[in-house]
Order: structure tokens, then sequence, then C-alpha cells
């Protein structure tokens, strides 16, 4: 994340945004982040460091089962919060909900879809005993109906020989008529696993096709970046990075905004960048030394004076 001033970006980069928890890399706080609201609706965290100014320097995540809160008896706000059974003060604590559903904060979009992966669990486990041991693709078919007892003493030999890998050995009419097992497509398991994990994706606002899940949708992409694209806009940005980054910038100074950097996941190919940038020079909106900057590159070097000879004169 990078802190702006209207459209201005402030440099440094603020702590808090630049390494939220001094303990661990930044991306493992994003991503604690992310799992405490998909899994419990809600995220919270603590202040922990603040600087002379009084601005928050570094947070913590704290696990969702570790605390306990009390609202109002008039309003959803709440008024009280515990950790680990202690009394926290209520301003070093912030949580982030994954709705903006009235009543108690965080709410799992698990919980919406708890039957149908249970389902895909009971699918799973099928498709597991079935095929993990899958009976033999043939029968034994003696011209004669047989008793339970002449059925039974005629498979336990068969067995035996099987076991000690002897060739079959076939009389009195037996014949060995083979079949085809019915596979996952035939039995529809891959149809019923495919819907059950479309259905688990777009709960947790990730396109199927991203996952590599059937999406069962009449929708194309032109390219990943049209795909990625979409995402960004109609789900990965109002749901997941907007709320995350109007919690962070409660942490900053009034008129300060914390903002995450999407342009590496809307990152056109090399050939796509360079044709962009060439319009964008011409149009005077940036420069070649802005571009190099983009792209990670050193600048280029000023050009060193040609040398005059002692022996030329001035005219």
């Amino acid at each position: 994340m990078v802190a702006h001033s209207g459209m201005t970006r402030i440099r440094p980069t603020p702590p808090v945004l630049l390494r939220p928890d001094p303990r661990e890399p930044y991306r493992v706080t994003i991503e604690k982040i992310v799992n405490q609201l998909t899994r419990h609706g809600a995220c919270w965290f603590r202040i922990f460091n603040t600087g002379a100014d009084g601005w928050p320097l570094a947070i913590r995540v704290i696990d969702r089962p570790r605390v306990a809160w009390q609202l109002s008896s008039t309003s959803d706000e709440v008024t009280d919060v515990w950790i680990d059974g202690v009394e926290t003060d209520l301003r070093t604590v912030r949580y982030i909900p994954f709705r903006s559903d009235p009543g108690p904060p965080g709410t799992s979009p698990l919980q919406d879809v708890f039957d149908v992966l249970e389902q895909l669990v009971a699918v799973y486990e099928y498709q597991a005993d079935y095929y993990g041991s899958p009976a033999p693709p043939y029968a034994l078919k003696h011209p004669q109906r047989q008793t339970a007892g002449q059925a039974d003493a005629f498979m336990t030999q068969w067995e035996a020989a099987r076991e000690l890998r002897r060739p079959a050995f076939l009389s009195g009419g037996v014949e060995l008529e083979q079949y085809n097992p019915v596979s996952a497509a035939d039995a529809l398991l891959l149809d019923e696993v495919n819907y059950l994990d479309a259905v688990a994706a777009r709960v947790m606002l990730i396109p199927p096709s991203l996952l590599n899940v059937q999406a069962h949708s009449s929708l194309t992409y032109a390219t990943t970046l049209d795909e990625l694209r979409r995402w960004l806009t109609l789900t990965l940005m109002p749901q997941y990075l907007a709320r995350i980054e109007a919690a962070f910038s409660d942490l900053l100074p009034r008129g300060q905004s914390a903002t995450f950097d999407t342009s590496a996941l809307l990152r056109m190919d090399f050939a796509s960048r360079i044709a962009t940038y060439a319009q964008s020079i011409s149009a005077g909106i940036h420069s070649v030394a802005e571009i190099r900057a983009l792209e990670g590159l050193p600048a280029v070097p000023a050009a060193a004076p040609e040398p005059v000879s002692a022996n030329v004169e001035g005219l």
C-alpha cells in the first residue's frame, strides 16, 4: 500500500503501510487479513506502536477466536472489546468487516455455502472410496445357475489363484466377460464437482475461471488481462481492497488515504507497454525518465561534455 494526499503520492511511505507488522513481511500481514475476512467475516487488529505525532506506526492482526466484544444496547456500535479475556482500550483496536450488514461484526461467507461445502466433501469422499478400491472390470459367467454355496466356492478358488498370480483355468463352460467400468465423467461426478467448486469460488468473490474451474457461464475474455481487470473492478476492489484501504486510511493523518498499488496485477505485456509509453510521451504525459522509472530501469546518465584541447584558444 501507498499513501496519497489527493492525487499526490506521499513519500516516504508511512511505516504502517510499508510494513504494518514489523515482525513479519508485508505480504504475510495482508494474507492474514484476507484469511480472517474469509474465514471469520471480520479481521481484528491492534495498534502496537505510535510515533511522536501520535499516529500509528505498527499494527498486529488478532485471530478472531481470541476477541470478544459487546455492542451498544441502542446501536450496532462496539462499546467494549476483550482480547484473550483481558479488556482492551477500544482506541487501540480496529476491525475490518467482510460485509456491512447490521449486527455483530463479521459473518463468514463460508456460512452461506455450508450445505454446498458439505456436498462437495461428500462427493470427494465418494470418489476416493469408489475409485480408490474399484471392483475388477470383469465377471465370471457360468452356463448354469449356481447356488450361493457353489458360487462362493468357485470365487474362493478364483481369488486364491489371483493372489498367487497363477494363470486362469476355465472349464465347464465358464467364460470371462470384461466390461468398461463407469468413469467419473459418465457418473456425472466431474460435473457435480465442477458445479460445487464454482459455487464456492463465487461466494468467495473469485471468478471460477481464475481457479481453473468450469464457470458454467457464457462470458468469455479476449485476454487474461481483461479477466483480471473485470475481477479487480467488480469484486476484488469493492469487497476486499477498499475495505482494507479504509481501515488503514483511519491510521493516517487527516487528508491522507491508503491505496493498494494494483499496477502489477494489470501489467500489460512488454510490446503493449512500449506502444502505450510511446503514445504517453508523444502526448506529453510522461517523460523518458519517468517511463524508465516505471520499468525499474536506471536513469540515463547525462552526456559528458566534450574535452577541449589545451592548445585550442577560445574565439
